[in-house]
This record gives C-alpha cells, structure tokens and sequence, in this order.
C-alpha cells in the first residue's frame, strides 16, 4: 500500500509527463495504417517540450495558458469514457448524467493540472524516457500494450504500461497506465469507493471541484 501511495504522490508527476509526450505525439500525427502507436513517439516526443523550452516565462505567468495547452494536447487523447467507467465501477450506473458529466470534468481539470505540474518538472531535471516499445497488439481487436522504462532522478527507472485502444475514428487512445504493475485506473478507483460509499459520489465530485483552480 505503501508504494501504492508513492506511485500516486511523489513519482505520478514524473510519470504522468511520460503519458503526455505519448498522446502529444499521437495527437500530432493524422491516422495512418501503416504506423505503429510506438513509432509515433519517436517523431513528435520533442513537440511539447520545445513549446515549453521556447516560451517557459509565458507559461510560467499564466498558468491558465499551461493548463489550456494540456487540455489542447492531452484530454483528446484519452479513452476518457471509458476511463471514468472503470473508475467508479457500480458507482457509474447509479449516478445520472449530471453527476457523470461533473465526475469527468472535475477529474479531468484535476488530472490537466498533475499534468501541467509535472511538465516543469520533468524539463528541470533533464531527462529524456526512451520512446515505448510495443509488448502486445491486436489489430483485430484494436488494442495495444507499450511498455517504456522511464528515468527518474535519484532513482531506478520506472516500469511504465500503457494500454491503449483505437476508436472509431482510427486514432489510439490510452485507456490506463500502469505503473510497476499498478494500473492507475485500479489505484484512483480504490481510491475513490470508500469516499462514494460513505459520504456519495456527489461528496467526492465536491471534493475534486473544490481542489481547481479557476482560469
């Protein structure tokens, strides 16, 4: 549980930066057959992080043109749908359309701001993380495992999962990150139940809403 914390507080920021250079390059490329979610990286990881190189006093006076850029570049990226199913579980059915839609945005801004956060840090500490490499796809099912060993300073590279899943549309979005073994998805569900069991969901989306900056 311990290292369930560590991968939640101290280490997500870095980690979470990893997950942004894969949906900027994913997000940079239009949809082509012939390549490969890992291929991808390697050709638009350098995109975001000259952005933020070049103009890092802009960003750094207004943080709402930093989180603007993430939500840009991030949010289309993720199988958010999906991802926010898998996170409240039994809770998802029971609440209506209101709440899910508070749910999403307010987990989302919270998550745009980790992102935001740790690009910064990531840019400070100099290091680059290889691009992923592909453990398992299944085109038929449209569905792909990478896996990439993320550096951190002090520290033991990170084992980094991502699994993604290609829409309709044709592009490839994450669906969950694992970290060491620990998916994300699992961590911020266990997370989350007691909270709804106990006090309702409508207590944690207050929680969550509370913890957003305005811009």
């Amino acid at each position: 549980m311990k290292r369930l914390y560590n991968l939640l507080g101290i280490s997500t920021p870095v980690i979470v930066l990893s997950a942004v250079m894969l949906v900027v390059s994913l997000a940079s490329q239009p949809a082509r057959a012939e390549q490969q979610p890992d291929t991808l990286l390697r050709e638009a990881v350098e995109q975001l992080l000259d952005e933020l190189r070049s103009n890092r006093p802009k960003y750094e006076a207004d943080k709402c043109q930093l989180y603007s850029l993430v939500n840009d570049l991030v949010l289309p990226q993720f199988a958010i749908d999906k991802t926010v199913r898998l996170i409240l579980g039994k809770h998802f059915k029971a609440a209506n359309p209101e709440m899910r839609s508070r749910f999403t945005d307010a987990f989302m801004e919270m998550m745009i701001r980790t992102y935001a956060t740790a690009m910064f840090e990531y840019i400070e500490q100099g290091l680059v993380p290889p691009p992923p490499e592909i453990l398992e796809l299944n085109e038929s099912a449209g569905t792909v495992l990478l896996r990439q060993r993320v550096p951190v300073s002090g520290q033991a590279p990170v084992l980094v999962d991502y699994v993604m899943w290609r829409s309709k549309d044709g592009h490839w979005r994450i669906l969950d990150i694992r970290i060491d073994h620990v998916s994300l998805v699992m961590a911020y569900r266990l997370q989350y139940d007691p909270i709804i069991k106990a006090k309702g969901l409508e207590a944690l989306i207050h929680r969550l809403e509370t913890k957003i900056e305005d811009c």
